[in-house]
């Protein structure tokens, strides 16, 4: 599977379905297991690490969840393939860093249901919807994960599964949403919100989750912990700390709004103004953009554009996306090392996209 059609992916989550889609762009259920025979990865070798990944394999092709599935080994594919499944939120950027033996990623045709095998732990699973759907995406999981546990999962009956990170142990489960809070951002309360999540037990996070700065006013909120709590009361417990979350910014936007009005417009008008034109663009700049233009949109500052089509400008905003469908490193030189050809490349995808949805409106 090449870098373009990964890229190109009909993924759920972006198509942005669920519930208060324009401030939530996912939810995602992230269950962490290991088989109870074998050593935590970081103690396996290679060998039992290929055994691992063929158990699991042989497993999900049984799996009527997984139907629809395919798997990619990690030593098969290139650097630019493994960004985009990091972009899409298959997998991880530790995992796409890690070694290549007895690791792989398996995925549905949709992006909903995707498996990390021999990342932190033995087997990951997850789920992604779009919107605040995590009731929903764990009902999916709890079905996968029932399909898979005669895998014979290492379990303790005082402290629950086993983790190579004891703050996964329990259940097991890490429940997520990302949301896009820029009117929080902008009134300087982002403090509060970090402090308000950690009294609970849940934390606050970049885009792509532990270790990765947050961009365009995208963050993580995730919980903690596993153990102590029912699946389904820290999936609530993060749900409602999410609804609070969309009021707030629901809250800071009309502050904005009443606050800077023709100033705060004008700031969102010349955001769509330089996407729309601009011949070069960097990461962090196309994300600042975007969040401004996805704000302005909501509140109808700015013509239509619907969550989903927003959500697939921010994917292929990323530099992984941004070289896989400009063709970057195919036959090219050394063009995917080259910033500006990127950059520039990220600004023409941009262009077109936009000018596309602005025709319509």
């Amino acid at each position: 599977m090449q870098a373009l059609e990964l890229a190109s992916m009909p993924l759920e989550w972006v198509f942005g379905r669920g519930d208060e889609s324009f401030i939530v762009l996912s939810s995602r259920i992230r269950l962490a297991r290991n088989l109870a025979k074998f050593p935590f990865p970081w103690k396996c070798d290679k060998d039992s690490l290929v055994e691992i990944e063929n158990l699991i394999l042989d497993k999900v092709s049984t799996s009527y969840m997984l139907r629809n599935s395919r798997a990619l080994k990690l030593e098969q594919m290139d650097k630019i393939s493994r960004m985009v499944l990091v972009e899409n939120h298959l997998i991880s950027p530790n995992f796409a860093q890690g070694e290549d033996v007895g690791r792989a990623v398996v995925f549905d045709d949709r992006g909903i249901v995707s498996l990390m095998l021999n990342e932190e732990d033995h087997l990951r699973i997850q789920v992604f919807l779009g919107g605040l759907q995590l009731h929903d995406a764990w009902h999916v999981a709890k079905k996968v994960d029932s399909e898979l546990e005669s895998l014979d999962y290492a379990f303790n009956c005082e402290r629950g599964y086993l983790s190579t990170c004891p703050t996964n142990t329990g259940t097991g489960l890490r429940a997520s949403v990302m949301l896009h809070i820029p009117g929080i951002v902008a009134l300087g309360h982002m403090g509060q919100i970090v402090r308000e999540c950690n009294r609970v037990g849940l934390t606050v996070r970049g885009m792509y989750g532990e270790g990765t700065p947050p961009g365009g006013s995208l963050f993580q909120i995730s919980n903690q912990i596993t153990l102590g709590l029912a699946e389904e009361e820290l999936v609530e417990k993060v749900n409602s700390i999410a609804l609070g979350v969309v009021e707030q910014e629901h809250f800071a936007r009309e502050r904005l709004i009443k606050q800077k009005g023709i100033d705060f417009a004008d700031k969102v008008w010349r955001s769509l103004g330089i996407v729309s034109c601009a011949r070069k663009l960097s990461m962090k700049e196309a994300m600042e953009l975007l969040s401004k233009v996805r704000m302005g949109t909501e509140m109808k500052i700015l013509p239509e554009i619907s969550s989903g089509e927003l959500n697939r400008l921010i994917l292929d905003a990323q530099a992984g996306h941004v070289m896989a469908l400009s063709g970057s490193g195919e036959g090219k030189g050394n063009r995917r090392n080259d910033i500006r050809y990127v950059e520039a490349k990220r600004a023409e995808i941009l262009r077109d996209r936009l000018f596309k949805f602005l025709q319509h409106n």
